[in-house]
């Protein structure tokens, strides 16, 4: 199941918004940036810049980023505009790999509504 429009950040000024007045969250391969919204649902927007490498690169990084959001969003409080910005050593992780960054970012922004192993 993807991904609701009202679910995603597309607009540039939601990006600058949270990426401006939000906290963030880093690992080795992605950056979480987290701002509490208005509304009762998460958006969350997904950003990978030129810096990872060609489109290739850079929709699969987005690919597996999107894939993981969506098995860990039934887990993570609501209310909340999050930012998953890439890093480029995410060009060489795996879906694993990401899946354990992303856990982690989650857990330092205590955005789980109980605790997740892994």
């Amino acid at each position: 199941m993807s991904m609701k429009d009202s679910e995603r950040i597309k607009k540039s000024y939601l990006f600058k918004k949270v990426y401006s007045y939000g906290k963030y969250y880093a690992e080795s391969c992605l950056v979480l940036y987290v701002l509490k919204g208005d509304e009762d649902i998460n958006k969350v927007g997904f950003s990978v810049s030129k810096k990872i490498g060609k489109s290739v690169k850079r929709n699969r990084v987005k690919r597996l980023m999107k894939e993981n959001y969506r098995k860990l969003s039934g887990k993570i409080k609501k209310g909340y505009l999050l930012v998953f910005a890439a890093r480029p050593k995410s060009s060489e992780a795996d879906y694993y790999g990401i899946e354990k960054e992303m856990i982690n970012a989650l857990k330092r922004a205590r955005l789980f509504k109980e605790d997740v192993k892994k």
